[in-house]
């Protein structure tokens, strides 16, 4: 095939090829770190649930050839297989990292992406993180750049998540530029999902998260053995910047790439759910924590927030796990009943709760001019918490817990890892994987990651 003029495709590519572990600042690096732990933590987490033991059940009847390992019960597959599994996992419990402008969850198709292949090459731990920062870079780039169009049909962590697992699968493959940029061609032109799922509350957006790892992995794979693919395939007039949007400039989101890495944006998620519902969770907690009031207490909860939050988060059906995640009353009503809103506040025992049950129509969510206009820079909520003896206190959350601004600590971090992995491992395992994260870089090997477990 013809070598076409630098595009932003090129760009992506070369981008990809060129970055080296030298290039990354020691916050780059540490941030890199804190992302893997927080994937490995929501992997481990989503492993232990009935959802989990679906997709196991189809690899393990399918078989594979034992290449990499499934995070859980550290049985081996193929590396498209388990790679699959690791990032449908992760995105079980809604607790995996976010970028707000993008608005995609990197760490499911990326490092589940990059540990499948890193493991079964034999890659070293430098290695891993370089592939770790090139796909959140691609990934969140393009993710930035079809916004906010997009986002109306299109389940963008499945559809960029698409290039940036092709992009993390690419550089652990060594792949030149021309090779990458036919990996990109061919995961793009597999880019899908649909949020017609959220109608139904389906459990679909697990699978987003499998396929996208599987692609990007399979469409390196294939590049690496002489198969090309699409070189213009995010600016071509049949590409998916024109199929899957309606913006317009979008090389705006690619004017620094290789001087500014998009994983130092990332978002960690304290709570449970949705993110678009945890503006509104801190403010409720703030002020329960402020004011000391109870569930019986509450006569009403009144809150602002923007039109893509009430799109996907305002419904009042907490029935099942997937519905109550998305639902922004219920995970209010649990953090006015509980004071915390975890993985147990969504357990189905808990979930038709009287006491929710009760707070639940006390609850008034709306759109307003005034959020929509700083989302998605800002992902901002005022809550205002009125009780039944007439004391009334507003909080405006510009940063919910977790933004970069406003981030989740190392040891916040290790904490939420903890809590997660011990609901599938003993904690002398996880914290050895723990151990082993912090001191990846340092590991000549990634083919030894999940020895001993």
């Amino acid at each position: 095939m013809n070598v076409p003029e630098k595009g932003i495709s090129r760009r992506c590519a070369e981008f990809v090829t060129s970055l080296d572990h030298s290039d990354l600042g020691r916050e780059t690096v540490s941030v890199t770190k804190k992302c893997i732990v927080d994937w490995l933590g929501c992997v481990l987490g989503g492993a232990s649930t009935p959802a989990a033991g679906i997709i196991k059940g189809v690899v393990d009847e399918m078989g594979g050839r034992e290449q990499a390992t499934m995070a859980g019960d550290f049985s081996k597959t193929s590396v498209l297989q388990a790679a699959t599994v690791n990032a449908y996992n992760c995105h079980i419990l809604e607790m995996d990292d976010v970028h707000k402008s993008a608005v995609v969850h990197p760490a499911a198709p990326v490092i589940s992406a990059a540990f499948a292949l890193g493991e079964y090459l034999g890659s070293s731990g430098k290695e891993v993180i370089e592939a770790i920062v090139a796909g959140y870079d691609v990934m969140i780039r393009i993710g930035e750049a079809v916004m906010p169009s997009h986002y109306a049909i299109w389940h963008s962590t499945a559809t960029c998540g698409n290039f940036g697992a092709a992009a993390a699968s690419a550089r652990l493959l060594k792949l030149g530029a021309t090779q990458t940029l036919y990996s990109l061609g061919n995961a793009g032109t597999q880019a899908a999902g649909l949020w017609e799922f959220a109608s139904d509350n389906a459990m679909t957006k697990y699978l987003h998260c499998g396929k996208a790892a599987y692609n990007g992995v399979l469409s390196s794979l294939m590049a690496k053995r002489g198969f090309d693919g699409a070189t213009r395939i995010l600016e071509g007039d049949r590409g998916f910047f024109r199929a899957y949007s309606s913006e317009s400039g979008f090389e705006r989101s690619f004017e620094d790439m290789g001087r500014k890495y998009k994983i130092d944006e990332t978002v960690f998620k304290p709570y449970a759910s949705c993110r678009h519902t945890h503006g509104p969770i801190n403010g409720v907690l703030e002020l329960r924590s402020r004011m000391g009031f109870s569930w019986e207490d509450v006569e009403s909860v009144t809150v602002e927030t923007y039109g893509t939050a009430l799109k996907l988060a305002g419904n009042r059906d907490h029935s099942t796990a997937p519905a109550a995640r998305f639902s922004l009353a219920y995970c209010l009503a649990a953090a006015i009943v509980f004071g915390k809103v975890g993985v147990d506040q969504f357990r189905e025992e808990i979930l038709d709760d009287p006491r929710i049950t009760a707070v639940t129509p006390r609850i008034r969510i709306e759109a307003t001019p005034e959020m929509d206009a700083m989302h998605p820079e800002k992902w901002p909520s005022r809550t205002t918490v009125k009780l039944k003896n007439g004391d009334s206190e507003t909080l405006f959350v510009e940063y919910p817990k977790g933004d970069p601004e406003n981030t989740m600590t190392d040891e916040e971090i290790r904490e939420k890892y903890l809590a997660l992995s011990a609901l599938a491992i003993p904690e002398e395992k996880a914290r050895l994987l723990l151990d082993r994260c912090y001191s990846i870089e340092e590991r000549g090997s990634m083919g030894d990651f999940f020895q001993g477990l």
